[in-house]
C-alpha cells in the first residue's frame, strides 16, 4: 500500500504561494528588536504556514489524496439450487458432483488466487449465501437472472469470470444467451448431470380451457412425453382437488409427445386443482414427473338475465344482442304482443324460471293489462333486482305500481326531446357504483343524443342519480340514470340506446361501449353495488412446498380514499380438516396497500379469511384460496443441456467442461488474472471548504499571537 497526492494547480503557482507566505513573514519580522535570530525563526515559520494554507484556500485548491492497493480479482461462482440438481443420474448423485467440485484440488486452486462471490440461483437469485448450505429445492430454474446479476455487479473491471455450475435445463426467465452475449467477462460452464435421456414418462403440462363455468361441461388437456416406452399402454388420471374424476388409456410413443383430453364439468364455483397423473412404470428413471397440475377458476356461471320489452324497438334489438354476446350472461327475452300477451307461446315457464337478474324494456307501457300482472307478482315474489329502460310508450301510473323502483313519477310532458348526458361529480357517487361511473365518465364526451320524454320525478331516499339530462346547453333538474344499491333496482329515463353503436364508426367511440356498459353495469345491479372495501389475494394460486405463500391487500374507505393505519389479520385454513394452520398479519407499505406471506405450508388446498379494522371498528373483509402442490417443472427434462451449457461458454469466450473434467485438469488460466490487481482509492477535498485545513491555518496564527504575548513582543 502507498499515497500518492496530486494537486489541481500549476507547479509554478504553488511555489508562488510558498515564495510570497516566505517574503511576507520575513518582512514582517526583519525589523523586530528585542528577540533572538532563532526565537524569529520560529514566528516567522508559524506566520508564513499559516498564510501558505490561507493563500491555497483562497484559490481554492482541489486536492487527490490516492491510497494504492493491491488485490485479488474477483470470480462469480453461480450453483444451481433448483430441485432438477437433485436427480442421480450417471455415475453420482448430482449432489454429491457439486460438493466434488467445490471440494476439489482445481476449486482450491481458485480461492488462493481470486475472490469467489458465490450467486445462488433458482426460480431466484441469492448472494452472500454459504456455498456448503445448498438445498436443491427451488421449483424453477431462471438462468437469465444470475448472469444478469453478475453483468451489473461485474462492470468495474474487477471480475475475471464467472464459474457456472448446473445442469443447464431452464425453464423460467428469458433465454440465458441474450444476457451471456452482454457480459464483459467470459463464462466457464461445469455441466453437471447426464447429457443422454434416460427411460421415462413425463406429464409435461396440462391446459383448461379459458372459461370455465360451474355445471358446464370442459376440456382438460394433458401433453405426455415418452423415452423408451413406445407401444405401452398407462392409464392417464385427472385429479380435482385430490380425487379421481376421470380417466383415459394412452398409447406412449417410442420418443417425443402425445396428448390426452379429458371431459370436465366442475360441479361447483372457485378455485380446483387439476393433476393428470400417471402410475410410475417399471425401470422409470424419475417417479416426480409422472404428474403436472393446473389451477382451473371456475366461475359461478353464467348470470341468467331475463328481458321484457313493451314492444320490438330498436333499442330492444341492440340490448338482446349486447346482452347475448357477453361471456357472463344467458339470456331470456319475452316481448309483448298484446296488453295481455307476449309474443313467446312459452312465456309462463319463461316468467317461472329463476333469474340473477331483470330487464325492462318500455314496460309496463300503456298498453300492458294482463301481462303487467303477471310480470308485478314475479318481481314482488322473487324480490329479483331489474332495471327499468324508458321508451316512448312511458306511463306514469303503470310504472308508479311496480315495487323497489328507485322514482316515483308526478307527471309526462307531451313531445319527445333530444337531450345529452350530464354525469353528476365523481364524489356523490357511492364505491360500490364507481366502476359504472367511470366507464360513463371515461366516455362522456363521445355520447350522441338520445330521445327523452319530460318525464316529472323524483329519486326516492337511497337511490343515487348518476346523470341528468341537458337540453339546450341547460341541465334539467330531473334524473335521467338512476341506481339504489338498497333494493337493487335501477332507471334509465332516455332511450336511443342503438346511437351508441351507430355512432361508433364515426364519433371514435369504442364499438364495444354498450357491451361493456351492460356487463358492468348489470354486475353492479346483481351484486347491489356493493364495494370490496377490502380485497386481498395471494400473488399465485398454486405453490411449491418449498415456497413462501404472498399476501397482497388494498384497503380503502367508503370514499374510495386509501386506509393504511389498519390492523389486517389472515387466517388460513386446511380445506380438508378446516383446521386453522396459520395466522399471519400483513404489513402496510403505503396506497392502502399490505403485504405478508407464511412458509412452511404442507401440500393440501388452503382457505384463507381477511379481516380488517381499527380497534373496534370493522373496517373490511375477505376470503379466498390457494393451493400448495408440488411442481414438476423441474423434471420435465431430465437430462443435462449440454449445447446450451457450451453455447454460454462460447458466446463469452469461456469454456465447457463436466463435472468430472474440472475436478481432474481445472480450468486454463489467462496469465494476467494471475496477476495483483491494482485498486486507487481516491479522497477528494478541496481547501476552501475544508474545516480542518482552515483550522490548522487559524489555529498557527493563535500560537503565533499567544508566544509573541509570552514572550513580551507587540
Amino acid at each position: 500500500m502507498n499515497f500518492q497526492v496530486h494537486f489541481d494547480i500549476p507547479v509554478y503557482l504553488f511555489l508562488t504561494f510558498g515564495v510570497l507566505s516566505a517574503g511576507l513573514s520575513y518582512l514582517m519580522y526583519r525589523k523586530l528588536e528585542g528577540i533572538s535570530r532563532p526565537r524569529q525563526l520560529f514566528l516567522g515559520t508559524l506566520r508564513g504556514a499559516s498564510f501558505f494554507l490561507l493563500f491555497l484556500a483562497a484559490a481554492n485548491l482541489v486536492t487527490d489524496i490516492v491510497r494504492v492497493e493491491t488485490a485479488k480479482r474477483d470470480v462469480f461462482l453461480l450453483l444451481d439450487d433448483s430441485k432438477s440438481m437433485s436427480l442421480s443420474d450417471g455415475s453420482a448423485p448430482r449432489p454429491e458432483l457439486v460438493k466434488e467440485i467445490i471440494n476439489s484440488k482445481p476449486f482450491e486452486d481458485l480461492k488462493e488466487h481470486f475472490q469467489i462471490s458465490p450467486v445462488v440461483f433458482g426460480a431466484g437469485v441469492l448472494t452472500g449465501k454459504d456455498i456448503d448450505s445448498l438445498h436443491f429445492d427451488q421449483p424453477a430454474t431462471d438462468l437469465n437472472l444470475p448472469i444478469e446479476h453478475t453483468a451489473n455487479a461485474g462492470r468495474d473491471g474487477r471480475t475475471a469470470f464467472a464459474l457456472l455450475v448446473s445442469d443447464g435445463d431452464y425453464n423460467a426467465g428469458r433465454n440465458p444467451i441474450d444476457a451471456a452475449r452482454n457480459l464483459p467477462f467470459p463464462i466457464y460452464s461445469i455441466g453437471v448431470g447426464d447429457s443422454t435421456a434416460p427411460n421415462d414418462v413425463v406429464v409435461k403440462q396440462v391446459i383448461t380451457a379459458p372459461s370455465i363455468y360451474a355445471g358446464k361441461k370442459s376440456v382438460v388437456k394433458a401433453i405426455i412425453g415418452s423415452i423408451g416406452y413406445g407401444g405401452v399402454a398407462v392409464t392417464a388420471r385427472l385429479l380435482e382437488d385430490g380425487r379421481e374424476i376421470g380417466s383415459k388409456v394412452v398409447t406412449l410413443p417410442g420418443e417425443g409427445n402425445t396428448e390426452v383430453s379429458f371431459n370436465y364439468t366442475p360441479v361447483s364455483a372457485g378455485t380446483h386443482l387439476l393433476r393428470v397423473y400417471i402410475p410410475p412404470l417399471a425401470g422409470e428413471f424419475s417417479r416426480m414427473n409422472n404428474s403436472a397440475s393446473v389451477s382451473a377458476q371456475v366461475k359461478k356461471g353464467k348470470y341468467a338475465i331475463l328481458l321484457i320489452a313493451g314492444e320490438p324497438a330498436a333499442d330492444v334489438a341492440f340490448l338482446r344482442r349486447n346482452i347475448q354476446e357477453s361471456e357472463d350472461f344467458n339470456l331470456s327475452v319475452l316481448i309483448q304482443k298484446t296488453g295481455d300477451s307476449f309474443n313467446e307461446r312459452n312465456a309462463a315457464s319463461i316468467l317461472a324460471r329463476k333469474y340473477d337478474a331483470v330487464v325492462l324494456y318500455d314496460f309496463p307501457n300503456g298498453e300492458s293489462v294482463g301481462t303487467l300482472g303477471d310480470v308485478k307478482a314475479m318481481l314482488q315474489s322473487t324480490g329479483v333486482p331489474y332495471a327499468f329502460f324508458a321508451g316512448n310508450k312511458f306511463s306514469s301510473a303503470k310504472v308508479n305500481g311496480f315495487p323497489r323502483l328507485p322514482f316515483i313519477a308526478t307527471g309526462l310532458q307531451a313531445g319527445e326531446f333530444q337531450v345529452g348526458v350530464y354525469l353528476s361529480g365523481a364524489e356523490s357517487i357511492p364505491a360500490g357504483l364507481q366502476p359504472v361511473y367511470t366507464l360513463l365518465n371515461a366516455n362522456s364526451n363521445l355520447f350522441p343524443p338520445l330521445y327523452y320524454q319530460r318525464i316529472l320525478c323524483r329519486p326516492l331516499p337511497g337511490a343515487t342519480v348518476l346523470a341528468f339530462p341537458v337540453l339546450n346547453g341547460v341541465r334539467l333538474d330531473m334524473p335521467l340514470f338512476m341506481f339504489d344499491p338498497a333494493t337493487r333496482t335501477a332507471a334509465f329515463l332516455a332511450y336511443g340506446l342503438w346511437r351508441f353503436q351507430l355512432m361508433s364508426s364515426l364519433s371514435g367511440l369504442r364499438s364495444d361501449f354498450l357491451r361493456n356498459f351492460l356487463t358492468t353495469f348489470l354486475r353492479a345491479l346483481i351484486s347491489g353495488g356493493e364495494q370490496r372495501l377490502l380485497t386481498v389475494n395471494t400473488s399465485r394460486k398454486v405453490y411449491d412446498p418449498s415456497e413462501p405463500v404472498d399476501f397482497n391487500a388494498l384497503l380503502v374507505a367508503q370514499n374510495g380514499s386509501p386506509v393504511n393505519d389498519a390492523n389486517l389479520d389472515v387466517n388460513i385454513k386446511d380445506d380438508l380438516s378446516r383446521r386453522t394452520v396459520s395466522d399471519i398479519r400483513l404489513a402496510s407499505n403505503g396506497d392502502g396497500g399490505y403485504t405478508g406471506g407464511v412458509e412452511g405450508l404442507g401440500q393440501g388446498k388452503y382457505l384463507f379469511t381477511a379481516k380488517a379494522g381499527t380497534g373496534s371498528t370493522f373496517l373490511g373483509a375477505d376470503s379466498g384460496s390457494f393451493i400448495v402442490e408440488p411442481l414438476n417443472a423441474e423434471f420435465v427434462q431430465t437430462s443435462m443441456n449440454v449445447q446450451l451449457l457450451r453455447q454460454l461458454a462460447s458466446v463469452t469466450g469461456g469454456q465447457f467442461l463436466t463435472a468430472r473434467n474440472f475436478v481432474r485438469q481445472g480450468i486454463e488460466l489467462k496469465p494476467e488474472w494471475r496477476e495483483p490487481l491494482r485498486i486507487d482509492l481516491s479522497n477528494r477535498f478541496e481547501i476552501l471548504s475544508s474545516i480542518p485545513v482552515l483550522a490548522i491555518a487559524f489555529l498557527l496564527l493563535a500560537v503565533e499571537w499567544i508566544t509573541r504575548k509570552i514572550w513580551g513582543l507587540p
